[in-house]
């Protein structure tokens, strides 16, 4: 039975990927991108470096990778850096309360920067919530399953004593690649792309449809 609950962050705990979608879309305009916004939404659950070579070639190679790096940090860090508790899902802190309560251990498995998951936990009080936290910086990136497997060695438990929730499809082929239990939360930015979790969730809540009420504590 499950004991665990490993989530992904971006778009899944905290609505940052309408957040990194408009604020790209922004700067980019500013350096000639005349397209939609759709195509940025390809952005969603990749490694910033693939972030970079995706912009490159929206931007039609305008800018180089190490300019577009540039500009996008000063951009997201500087001019307009995300208050995540503005972007937190509502139901959320509820949630993750009640799990913790229940005796359920909790990971946060994010391909975000270790700095940016802390800022999260620190700007949305979540500081004695997760058993687990990492990060882009301590794992092989999504798709790769390496991030979820750390966490269930840390957690010594099995993939049968997990569920996972993540929203993009990098991220769920990295959950279903370990064989757990993957609930994807849809989103408007990834219509048609999450086909391959077990079951799609509107809201985080839905999760105890699935993993039951009884308390396992360890």
């Amino acid at each position: 039975m499950y004991k665990a609950v490993l989530c992904d962050m971006d778009g899944t705990l905290v609505d940052s990927e309408r957040y990194y979608c408009d604020g790209t879309y922004r700067w980019l305009k500013r350096y000639g991108y005349k397209g939609s916004i759709e195509p940025i939404y390809e952005i969603i659950g990749t490694t910033m470096q693939e972030t970079y070579e995706i912009i490159y070639r929206l931007l039609e190679g305008r800018l180089s990778l190490d300019e577009i790096k540039e500009i996008n940090t000063q951009y997201f860090y500087t001019e307009d850096r995300i208050d995540y508790k503005e972007y937190l899902f509502k139901e959320v802190p509820a949630v993750l309360k009640r799990l913790k309560k229940e005796g359920y251990k909790l990971a946060l498995c994010s391909a975000s920067s270790y700095a940016d998951i802390l800022r999260f936990i620190e700007d949305c009080d979540f500081k004695d919530i997760f058993d687990v936290i990492l990060s882009s910086d301590d794992t092989l990136a999504k798709p790769h399953p390496d991030i979820y497997i750390k966490a269930m060695t840390q957690l010594q438990l099995d993939s049968k004593e997990v569920l996972i929730i993540e929203d993009s499809p990098y991220g769920i082929r990295a959950a279903k690649a370990t064989g757990a239990l993957t609930l994807a939360r849809t989103s408007e930015y990834l219509d048609g792309k999450q086909e391959e979790a077990d079951h799609k969730i509107k809201s985080l809540d839905e999760i105890f449809k699935y993993i039951g009420e009884k308390t396992y504590a360890r």
